[in-house]
């Protein structure tokens, strides 16, 4: 065995090149190679040979429950797979640090966008990942972290850098008190996939909440002509209740042609909008539907828009602002105008 060794420790193991059943096995994690070793002898696997973690920790698993991890790997062009079953804590610290040998160092593209305004041009950053953080770096200082935990959307597609489109992965989180989206690019599919594994892979033990009795949906119909804002209140509004359902539109019209054949429970406006604004957009339907719960969220706070919003009954006003502040009220209004 070469490298420092960062995992050590005694569990079940199955290969499938011919292992019927699980053995115990030694199991070593250094920078270079996985190493599981019986009194039959010693298998060794590059950890560059690694691709995929296709079962990892359950977020339901508990300290005292026996769970598996399933890593994929390559020999000579052949697809093998190695399991290793456990008792939790062990398997989620190995889990952590396997994560970290195959990330660590990984040049990437990264591009932020802070408040769905600030936003920072492409560059380039190594990959720090931790238990808890996924850090960037430029040379030996830390760029920017990401607590994990803060993420409340994750998402794989198609990112233009440039004249390029690359596959990319899409974080939503927190940056402080401002809501943050950090687009990040991989050199190869293999750390792209990997990435994707370790993002959504657990942080730490617990039990899941109590789902039996849910209470009903809320359908939500969000209307800017700003992409960021709309994309920035539907993720911070989920965040704040899994009762909100969301549909988007960019535009009045959009808006009016979504109602057409389809019923929400509460519409939400921008109201500086091009062509028709926020508040011709309540006055069209209110001669649709007097009732449907209407909620002007704008950046335009005035007395003027307040008193034109009153006067052709909107059912609240919501001013935007700086961080998450604003999601909470708007979340509260939009429950209590429909309940």
């Amino acid at each position: 065995m070469t490298g420092d060794v960062l995992a050590d420790f005694v569990a079940d193991v199955a290969l499938s090149d011919g292992t019927a059943e699980p053995s115990r096995m030694r199991v070593v994690l250094n920078d270079r190679e996985l190493v599981f070793a019986t009194g039959d002898g010693t298998r060794l696997i590059p950890l560059d040979h690694v691709f995929d973690i296709v079962q990892d920790i359950s977020p339901r698993a508990t300290p005292d429950s026996t769970e598996t991890i399933r890593l994929a790997f390559y020999v000579d062009d052949v697809r093998e797979v190695a399991s290793v079953h456990g008792d939790a804590g062990s398997l989620l610290r190995f889990q952590h640090t396997l994560f970290r040998g195959l990330l660590a160092g990984a040049d990437t593209v990264v591009r932020h966008t802070v408040g769905g305004t600030r936003r920072h041009t492409a560059r380039t950053l190594s990959l720090s990942p931790t238990a808890t953080h996924i850090r960037f770096e430029d040379g030996d200082a830390t760029a920017f972290g990401i607590p994990r935990e803060t993420i409340s959307e994750f998402r794989t597609g198609h990112e233009s850098f440039g004249d390029d489109r690359q596959a990319a992965v899409t974080l939503i989180w927190m940056d402080d008190r401002s809501p943050a989206k950090t687009v990040v690019c991989f050199q190869t599919p293999r750390l792209f996939n990997l990435f994707g594994r370790y993002v959504q892979s657990t942080v730490r033990l617990g039990t899941s909440p109590d789902t039996s009795e849910r209470p009903r949906r809320i359908d939500v119909l969000l209307v800017d002509d700003d992409p960021d804002d709309l994309e920035m209140s539907e993720l911070f509004l989920k965040r704040q209740s899994d009762r909100f359902a969301i549909e988007r539109t960019t535009s009045a019209a959009g808006g009016l042609e979504y109602l057409d054949d389809r019923s929400v429970d509460c519409v939400v406006s921008d109201f500086r909008m091009p062509g028709t604004d926020g508040i011709e957009f309540l006055q069209s339907l209110r001669e649709r539907d007097p009732t449907l719960p209407f909620i002007l969220f704008t950046g335009q706070g005035s007395e003027r828009v307040a008193k034109r919003a009153i006067i052709d009954d909107v059912t609240d006003y919501v001013e935007k602002g700086v961080g998450t502040n604003q999601y909470a009220v708007l979340a509260q209004r939009i429950r209590k105008a429909i309940d």
